[in-house]
């Protein structure tokens, strides 16, 4: 003899099992939903290697045999990086030497990097070698537009200089100060914002 379900009078599935079955599916899903996943997680990326230090020998010697593929800047990381090789700190006066024949032969982004390094070093020249480089009033043809009209850059080595006992930067500062003024009363919200912060 075959058992027969119960189903109730109308033959269908009493309300109480349908309410077992949808609570038993939802307690599926999130059963399911909330496992954590047992795949291993990925373990995290690998720090770049730090780039190797670049000497004279390998700048000059561009693999390709091509000069041009010595990039801008290149020339003054090796020069610093050949003068620090024992340990020491570069000689600001070295480095602002080596800048000054680099500008010379027209290698500007390198120059650039070597004043501002002997600059940072304390080398009072080398502040007022970028300060003239950044101030507004100063025309040289030689200095390219990035480096150009920023008085704000002007301002700060112009200072530095002339706290390295520069002379020249005490009268350039001054005479930044009447160009910024003059500026600001014309309405230029940038000389403006300068002369609240010069001291």
């Amino acid at each position: 003899m075959k058992e027969e379900t119960r189903t109730g009078e109308s033959g269908r599935i009493p309300f109480y099992y349908k309410i077992i079955i949808v609570a038993l599916a939802v307690a599926a899903l999130l059963v399911v939903w909330l496992v954590v996943d047992d795949r291993e997680p990925a373990p995290p990326p690998l720090p770049e290697p730090p780039a190797p230090q670049m000497t004279d020998a390998d700048l000059f010697q561009p693999g390709n045999g091509d000069p041009a593929a010595i990039r801008e800047g290149d020339r003054a990381r090796a020069f610093v990086a050949s003068l620090s090789s024992d340990g020491a700190e570069p000689d600001p006066d070295a480095v602002f030497v080596e800048a000054i024949r680099l500008q010379g032969e027209g290698y500007v982004a390198d120059a650039y990097l070597l004043f501002r390094f002997a600059a940072r070093h304390g080398h009072g020249q080398a502040a007022l070698v970028l300060g003239n480089q950044a101030d507004p009033a100063y025309r040289d043809a030689d200095i390219p537009d990035w480096l150009k009209d920023n008085p704000e850059q002007a301002y700060k080595w112009y200072s530095i200089a002339a706290e390295r006992g520069t002379d020249e930067a005490v009268v350039q500062l001054q005479a930044l100060r009447e160009h910024v003024e003059r500026s600001a009363s014309s309405g230029d919200e940038r000389a403006q914002r300068l002369l609240l912060q010069w001291r």
